[in-house]
């Protein structure tokens, strides 16, 4: 019998994805809102002022605005050996 007929089947992967690990995840977050006090928790996370509040929209903007594409200003961070204002 070869080792990879031995693992449990607890520790196999079905299809795109492991199964057991998605039903404990979901299984954890339904006890997390039933025992934690998620309008307090979203106060406490709340901006305390209009100036947080204004940058965490603004480094959420910056964030989105990245994740669509790449970063002019990054060529050379994204394709090293690039070269960016005639410089290598």
């Amino acid at each position: 019998m070869s080792q990879k007929n031995q693992d449990p089947p607890s520790a196999a992967v079905q299809g795109e994805g492991d199964y057991e690990a998605a039903r404990r995840y979901r299984q954890e977050v339904d006890e997390f809102l039933a025992h934690a006090d998620v309008e307090q928790i979203a106060q406490q996370a709340a901006p305390q002022s209009a100036l947080e509040a204004r940058e965490l929209a603004l480094a959420a903007e910056k964030g989105q605005r990245r994740s669509k594409g790449d970063d002019p200003a990054d060529v050379g961070a994204m394709y090293p050996g690039s070269k960016q204002d005639g410089k290598p």
